[in-house]
């Protein structure tokens, strides 16, 4: 593999890069890297070091479940009080986080349903559906991921509106609270696009 322009290098991922995401060490990276366990077409090497294919990472190492998934598979159902709830959440999923995963994670509380974690390649936020004010109890996961939706609230197809909402988590809620109504709610997709009268963002 050359490269040859700066739009090359953007398609390649550094060995940060597949150590993040794929969550093996550095060192593995590098390691398989000088031992050629990826093939030329694969990684490269540059005076700042070496540069590797998706397609090849994802050959060697296997993508791995998606980190929204993993934390909703290991917290769904758990709550925590409330009045040392970052404390304690930052404890229980900072002990089930890979090394590098670890290293550059932040968590922040958005407001008292909504706990946020940053990590170098992505946000996921952490639903409440407690009422009593003492708990925070997780019934969701959600990336932070732009979501679109049309809504029809009274199910004319002259009266769609198109919505925005920061998670799909978000986005199926008001889906789902168009049951038992006269109106209602999709996904936004490009086989089928809706003439709105408005937005609600």
């Amino acid at each position: 593999m050359e490269i040859t322009s700066i739009q090359d290098v953007s398609k390649l991922l550094s060995t940060a890069e597949v150590s993040e995401q794929f969550e093996i060490a550095t060192t593995n990276v590098f390691t398989a890297c000088i031992n050629h366990r990826l093939t030329e077409d694969e990684a490269v090497e540059t005076a700042v070091g070496w540069f590797i294919t998706r397609e090849g990472a994802e050959r060697l190492w296997k993508p791995r479940q998606r980190i929204e998934d993993f934390l909703q598979d290991k917290f769904m159902g758990q709550t925590w009080p409330r009045d040392n709830l970052l404390k304690l959440a930052t404890k229980e999923v900072r002990s089930v986080l890979t090394a590098e995963r670890k290293r550059k994670c932040r968590f922040e509380l958005l407001d008292k349903d909504r706990l946020q974690v940053e990590f170098k390649d992505k946000r996921v936020i952490f639903y409440n559906d407690s009422t009593d004010g003492h708990s925070f109890h997780v019934c969701g996961v959600s990336p932070v991921q732009e979501t679109t939706i049309y809504t029809s609230p009274r199910g004319r197809e002259d009266e769609v509106f198109r919505e925005s909402y920061s998670t799909p988590y978000e986005a199926q809620q008001r889906i789902d609270s168009f049951q038992d109504s006269e109106g209602w709610a999709k996904l936004a997709d490009e086989s089928q696009q809706y003439s709105t009268i408005g937005e609600k963002i």
